[in-house]
């Protein structure tokens, strides 16, 4: 027992000399090469996820500012059999994150803001610069009826979709320390909006006005609705070892509403308002799990694994009405995703008190089951430095290059039109400043 004792407290010895650079390497680590990570790709429309680890940033009170770019560069190949290059119909974007924590070593809380869901397409490239027809008249989501061309009055093409949810949250953190590390119970609550914008063509098929072209532009908005995190750490100081789970409930917005407007593309008629409203969306549950430790002095291995309930989406509708001029209409969007898991590995090096890297591979298991192309298997690999100036101050700047499989869509598959997508990449930069007081 003696030996092995002394042993242990020998190696103790050595890994407390060079504590300070692991230390620093645990939160630059983790945030340099997981800022660019598959997160802000994440299978379905996941965007920005709240800053908790802040929450154990030293200091009494840590502020930090981080923005995200990224360019998702994914385009058909084929639509309904025809073979072509018909651009890019994913947006590129950014993912603003902000953070401030209050606290000690047993107690802390942290206020966030971000950008949690969003996406915006554009199918302007598509022949006839919009997506193939589907049914308008009528509210169901049956591909059958979308699709039953033989009875509709009314057909529409959707040109662009874009939405986006701003989440606000309050998340604490209670400690306590044992002979055998630090214990972290995590809990907060938050609050997520939901913003939708649409345009789409249409064609009145059947009645007097059989003929009419026209083009509809909708903007509908849910208001805030309240969800909830909580989660555990576990942390070896010594040793930079740290265990974290969080768990994210969902938000379901089911009150989104607004206007639009119908212009006539054909006839000389005054553009009519009308009212929109959009389908119940939810932003799916997840589970966040992140880990981390010292594996040599100066040097730090971490990973990453998260769960998302992506199957809770099934289709989105977005409709207009009215009354008063019998206007009655909608577009049809199939996802039916399964299950989301993404993966990350990397490992982080503190060269000195002032500059530290990382670097990290990914995977994202695509989503799409044959509905729609969008989201097939990611593979990432992403990278990034700290600058330490002083106690103060620290900037970090970060990439990723990721690499997007093809895949395909079929009406079989409840789509409403077939497609193909090729490999393809995504690209992103990142950038932050964290101030400590």
């Amino acid at each position: 027992m003696t030996p092995c004792n002394a042993e242990t407290g020998r190696a103790s010895e050595e890994w407390g000399e060079f504590m300070p650079i692991h230390r620093k390497s645990i939160s630059v680590a983790l945030v340099l090469a997981a800022a660019c990570s598959t997160t802000a790709f994440a299978g379905g429309f996941q965007r920005g996820t709240a800053d908790t680890d802040i929450l154990f940033e030293p200091g009494t009170m840590n502020t930090r500012v981080s923005l995200t770019y990224v360019d998702p560069q994914r385009g058909l190949t084929s639509i309904n059999g025809q073979d072509g290059d018909f651009g890019d119909y994913t947006g590129d974007y950014l993912i603003p994150n902000y953070s401030v924590s209050f606290g000690n070593e047993v107690f802390g809380c942290a206020g966030t803001a971000t950008e949690s869901f969003a996406a915006n397409a554009d199918y302007s490239g598509a022949p006839g610069g919009a997506l193939p027809s589907q049914v308008s008249s009528t509210q169901s989501t049956s591909t059958a009826d979308r699709l039953d061309f033989a009875t509709a009055t009314s057909i529409s093409q959707t040109q662009r979709l874009a939405f986006e949810s701003q989440e606000l949250g309050l998340t604490c953190r209670v400690s306590y320390q044992a002979d055998s590390g630090r214990y972290s119970l995590l809990g907060g609550v938050f609050v997520e909006d939901f913003h939708f914008e649409g345009t789409s063509f249409g064609t009145i098929t059947r009645g007097p006005q059989a003929g009419l072209r026209t083009r509809v532009e909708v903007e509908s908005d849910g208001g805030y609705k309240a969800g909830f995190r909580i989660g555990a750490a576990y942390e070896i100081p010594e040793y930079a070892l740290r265990i974290q789970a969080m768990y994210r409930s969902e938000v379901k917005h089911d009150d989104i509403t607004g206007d639009g407007t119908v212009t006539f593309l054909n006839a000389p008629i005054t553009p009519i308002t009308v009212e929109s409203a959009l389908s119940e969306a939810t932003s799916p549950q997840f589970v966040d799990i992140k880990a981390q430790t010292g594996i040599a002095p100066g040097w730090l291995l971490l990973g990453s694994f998260r769960w998302t309930d992506w199957s809770t989406n099934e289709v989105s509708v977005s409709s207009i009405s009215n009354p008063n001029f019998g206007i009655s209409s909608s577009s049809y969007a199939p996802y039916h995703w399964r299950d989301g898991y993404t993966a990350q590995i990397g490992v982080g090096h503190a060269f000195n008190d002032q500059i530290s890297a990382a670097v990290a591979v990914g995977y994202d298991s695509g989503v799409s089951t044959g509905a729609e192309t969008t989201y097939t298997d990611l593979y990432t690999l992403s990278g990034g430095v700290s600058f330490k100036a002083n106690k103060m101050a620290e900037l970090r700047f970060g990439g990723l290059v990721g690499y997007w499989t093809s895949g395909d869509q079929s009406t079989s598959q409840d789509s409403y039109y077939n497609a193909t997508v090729g490999d393809d990449m995504v690209y992103g930069i990142n950038a932050s400043l964290r101030l400590t007081f």
